[in-house]
């Protein structure tokens, strides 16, 4: 059961399905509670649409680089699996695959995210919170950061210079099987998507202090 809940698409989508219901009754109860002074729907509005743009930088970054590198898919990422065994395979077929991938891969980190900027806005004592729309703004600007980070990276694999981090990569480039510097270019972009996302969200933090640090109201008389 455990092994199911954990590792199969089934029980991927019973996750989501068991946090989506934890979420919704979580802000209903908040919304009784405290009528139109609740918050917690607003919160989980926000994290829904950071899980929402994270899924579509995923798909929509694999749809380019599965068309860059179809081996990274179907060999990292075992779509031969579900693509059968003729190379190269159907791209239709191996597109469509790679967008899965990429929602998969990218639902969880559009989450952290959220749940970042929110804790970021926490309420304290001496600064005052910004309004969650306000909030909004981050999401396209770390993925905007994803974007390079994933072009330069990108970049870095193409050369080679990413060859350094795994011996498979440095034999592969001697081998000179399937296209390695596109493989490794695909590689790259991935790499750098969660680099870039990674400091995208803590440039994001940070501002989000110095914005509320302006908002904190001038003592004239000190």
């Amino acid at each position: 059961m455990l092994n199911w809940l954990i590792n199969t698409d089934a029980g991927l989508a019973c996750r989501i399905a068991i946090g989506v219901c934890i979420f919704i009754a979580l802000a209903l109860i908040d919304l009784r509670r405290n009528g139109r002074a609740a918050t917690r729907w607003r919160e989980y509005a926000f994290l829904l649409i950071a899980v929402v743009a994270a899924i579509a930088y995923g798909a929509i970054n694999d749809q380019i680089t599965s068309a860059i590198s179809w081996e990274y898919f179907y060999y990292a990422k075992d779509l031969y699996k579900t693509l059968g065994p003729t190379t190269p395979p159907d791209m239709r077929a191996l597109h469509w695959q790679a967008a899965i991938v990429g929602a998969k891969a990218t639902w969880t980190a559009g989450l952290i995210i959220g749940v970042a900027l929110l804790l970021a806005n926490n309420p304290m004592r001496d600064r005052p919170r910004l309004r969650n729309r306000q909030l909004l703004i981050y999401i396209p600007l770390i993925f905007l950061i994803c974007v390079a980070f994933g072009v330069c990276f990108g970049f870095f694999g193409r050369e080679g210079w990413l060859n350094f981090l795994s011996a498979d990569f440095q034999d592969m480039a001697r081998a000179d099987i399937f296209r390695p510097r596109r493989f490794m270019t695909t590689w790259g972009v991935h790499l750098g998507g969660y680099v870039g996302g990674g400091v995208g969200t803590a440039l994001a933090i940070r501002k989000i202090f110095s914005d509320r640090s302006a908002r904190i109201p001038q003592n004239p008389g000190g």
